[in-house]
């Protein structure tokens, strides 16, 4: 009796279309960490240059501190997606306010900064790119996350 052996199948590790799937959805969610710390950076700075004349600024930080929890958010799915995937909605919510409320504070605070900026025409420049920074990066985040919700 003749035993004819074959030769074992070579399987690459990391090719089925399910890890491509894990791999571009930690991709996203570490894109999605990455941009969360910029944007908190970016708005601390923003609201300590633009603070109201005569104001100090730690009353004015506690109004970005929520904005802190988007960021841990992202960090625990970074770790843990299928673990924390249920705060998706709250995450998405929370962008829209948080969009409505820091539109509300660049166009209605009277800062001394602002007032410069207009004296040299750069206001013109910098409050509209502050304004479509957060939205743009907001509407991509929100894009980014219900791509990871319906993929996980």
């Amino acid at each position: 009796m003749w035993i004819e052996r074959q030769p074992p199948e070579l399987k690459v590790v990391g090719s089925s279309p399910a890890s491509l799937s894990m791999e571009s959805s930690r991709l996203l969610r570490t894109v999605l960490c990455v941009y969360e710390c910029m944007r908190l950076a970016f708005l601390v700075g923003t609201f300590v240059l633009l603070q109201p004349e005569g104001a100090i600024t730690f009353p004015w930080l506690a109004l970005i501190a929520p904005g802190a929890m988007f960021l841990l958010m992202v960090l625990f799915w970074r770790l843990n997606m299928s673990r924390y995937r249920v705060y998706g909605p709250l995450y998405l919510a929370g962008k829209g306010l948080s969009v409505i409320t820091t539109m509300f504070w660049l166009f209605f605070v009277r800062s001394y900064m602002i007032r410069e900026l207009l004296f040299y025409g750069a206001a013109l420049i910098i409050a509209p790119g502050i304004v479509f920074f957060l939205i743009l990066g907001d509407m991509l985040s929100v894009w980014l996350v219900g791509r990871m919700m319906r993929s996980t």
